[in-house]
């Protein structure tokens, strides 16, 4: 794997980077960067935004200016990566998207390949201003999903049952 190309881990994610004040941050919505003001948002880059506008940073959407981090969100396996060179230190890729490879000309799941966010940002109260959203809420109560449909990831991804994962208040 490429040094620029990281994905983000559920675990060392304060220990791996260097958060500190003051850096650069770029966001990608790969499902959707040529038309960010028509699209469903992502929720993760909108808690990554969240985070580091908290800790001081600069952040805003990659604009081909340099960037300490770069963080690159994929849901749907039909949308082609971004298409052009990022300039930053690092790239850090995520998403269902990244994670899902064609074998045997079926969809398979990689779920060493999408870890969650870490705690502290699976539970900050979203950048929705990212998406100039002022008056709709989006996020997660519960994961998993009983049905095991042929044609979903999700019992890949979260498992064939059900959890409690936020409160209404977050």
């Amino acid at each position: 794997m490429d040094k620029n190309n990281i994905v983000l881990s559920s675990i060392d994610v304060p220990k791996e980077y260097d958060f500190r004040e003051g850096m650069k941050i770029g966001l990608i919505d790969v499902d959707n960067y040529s038309k960010l003001d028509e699209c469903f948002p992502n929720l993760p880059l909108m808690k990554l935004s969240a985070y580091h506008k908290s800790i001081g940073d600069d952040v805003g959407w990659y604009n081909s200016q340099y960037c300490d981090i770069v963080y690159m969100s994929k849901v749907f396996t039909f949308t082609k990566d971004y298409p052009y060179e990022i300039n930053a230190s690092k790239i850090i890729k995520g998403g269902s998207g990244y994670a899902i490879k064609l074998e045997n000309g079926k969809e398979v799941y990689h779920k060493e390949l999408d870890p969650s966010l870490p705690y502290e940002l699976e539970h900050i109260y979203p950048d929705y201003l990212l998406y100039g959203i002022t008056d709709t809420a989006y996020g997660f109560m519960q994961r998993g999903c009983p049905r095991a449909c042929d044609f979903c990831h999700v019992k890949s991804k979260e498992g064939l049952k059900s959890y409690k994962v936020a409160d209404l208040s977050e």
